[in-house]
């Protein structure tokens, strides 16, 4: 059974999404697409609209702080709040590239912290009407539209760094460090790109993938996804010095599928 937050919560997204999200999916014009950071950082009226949607809604349940992505775009000084008491954390389109080109792998993404740190956490991938739920101390489920909720357990075992796959974003790293670490990233047969980190973790979490890498966090993209693997049984730390997520931090996180392998691969690729 789902606690009423979480209930309230999915039922939310899933409305936003339904109204404000779907409805656009290849169906997008030009002028409903913009750039932010760069060519490839995007953002669409779907974006926008369902995070304005989310935010006062998320706030009648829980008061806070609300970090959308969205809304640090257009103010950045808001990601410092993201250590508040209590703070919520929005990414209205996860996967806003895949979004746009009409790729499936795309999701909403909402957590709620309490001075950064992730204590519940909701992925909705609205096509599929599967959401991903976790909750700190609690353990992570996945529900299908009309099933039960599912309980979610990474599996343990010997893993070869050979037989893993997973992703890595490392492109706020400058070069030389860029460069090397491209070339070390490359002897993992298993790397690929998703361009959707709901969509990794999601997939770490459910087993059928088993590492991320992000050289810089944020907290509507990490915060779900911190928790969720964890609580499935993963571990995730940052880079620089190991320590446990924190909304936060900006520095470069990674998630494996246990801590035995997460020091494997940072043997190997980061150190």
């Amino acid at each position: 059974m789902l606690d009423e937050l979480s209930s309230a919560v999915a039922e939310l997204m899933s409305a936003a999404c339904e109204q404000l999200v779907l409805p656009r999916f290849r169906r997008l014009s030009s002028e409903e697409i913009e750039t932010k950071s760069g060519p490839n950082d995007l953002v669409t009226v779907a974006d926008r609209e369902a995070e304005l949607f989310l935010t006062p809604r998320l706030l009648d349940l829980v008061d806070g702080e609300v970090i959308g992505e969205e809304a640090c775009a257009s103010d950045p000084g808001l990601r410092a709040r993201a250590d508040a008491p209590v703070a919520w954390t929005v990414d209205p389109v996860d996967g806003t590239g895949n979004f746009v080109a009409g790729d499936e792998r795309f999701c909403c993404m909402v957590a709620l912290m309490n001075h950064g740190v992730p204590v519940k956490s909701w992925i909705l991938f609205p096509l599929q009407r599967r959401v991903f739920l976790a909750s700190a101390e609690k353990g992570a489920m996945v529900i299908d539209e009309g099933g039960d909720p599912k309980r979610l357990e990474i599996a343990s075992q010997d893993w070869c760094l050979d037989e893993i796959a997973g992703s890595a974003n490392i492109g706020a790293i400058e070069e030389p460090r860029r460069t090397e670490l491209r070339q070390k990233l490359r002897t993992l047969p298993g790397l690929w790109h998703p361009k959707c980190a709901g969509f990794l973790g999601s997939e770490i979490a459910a087993g059928r993938q088993h590492f991320l890498l992000h050289s810089r966090c944020t907290p509507w993209d990490h915060a779900p996804v911190d928790l969720l693997c964890r609580e499935a049984g993963g571990h995730s730390a940052m880079l620089n010095d190991g320590g446990a997520f924190n909304g936060s931090y900006a520095a470069p996180m990674m998630i494996a599928p246990d801590r035995d392998s997460w020091q494997a691969l940072y043997d190997r690729v980061w150190a």
